[in-house]
């Protein structure tokens, strides 16, 4: 018997298949992110090398200051995003689904005493994506498990995390992914 069983019964074994998921879901974000960053990285090196060079660091565009994903580094982004939108964070993922997607009808809900939204995407009559947005600080997972057993795509945002800026680009390209569209 494991510690978890002796501890909690067999609600242990649950706990530790929700730690593992939520352990597995951690490794694979931060693999995209370290993906993401290295071929931004040989993306940006590539450029750089073919354009001339023309003098100071003031030549430099904001983007390329610190080697960041597109949504994601110590500085704002030039792009369109959560936080330069100037709209709360549900209205600013409703309005990129709206006009990136126009073929889909979202309902909103708001969960967890307001502290999370739950954005559906139907198409003709069937659901066809749920988008949790989340503060960093939830471990929530029941609306996943409940979207896995439904064979419902899934997909999370979250909203305040540190350093990350939702950028559009990056909000529509996972959220086609999920889509697989």
């Amino acid at each position: 018997m494991g510690l978890l069983d002796k501890l909690f019964g067999s609600a242990g074994n649950d706990m530790l298949k929700q730690l593992k998921e939520a352990a597995e879901t951690v490794a694979k974000e931060a693999s995209d992110a370290i993906n993401n960053a290295t071929n931004q990285s040989n993306a940006s090196s590539s450029s750089n090398a073919s354009r001339p060079q023309t003098g100071s660091a003031a030549t430099i565009q904001p983007t390329e200051k610190a080697a960041s994903g597109d949504s994601w580094g110590p500085e704002m982004p030039a792009e369109e995003n959560q936080f330069n939108s100037g709209l709360s964070y549900q209205d600013y993922f409703m309005s990129v689904f709206k006009e990136a997607f126009p073929e889909y009808v979202f309902a909103q809900d708001s969960i967890r005493n307001g502290s999370a939204t739950l954005i559906t995407f139907q198409r003709d009559g069937s659901k066809a994506l749920v988008v949790e947005l989340m503060p960093e600080s939830s471990e929530a997972q029941r609306i996943r498990r409940q979207c896995r057993q439904e064979g419902v795509p899934y997909v999370r945002f979250y909203y305040n995390h540190e350093g990350w800026w939702n950028t559009k680009s990056y909000v529509i390209r996972r959220t086609k992914e999920a889509l697989k569209v």
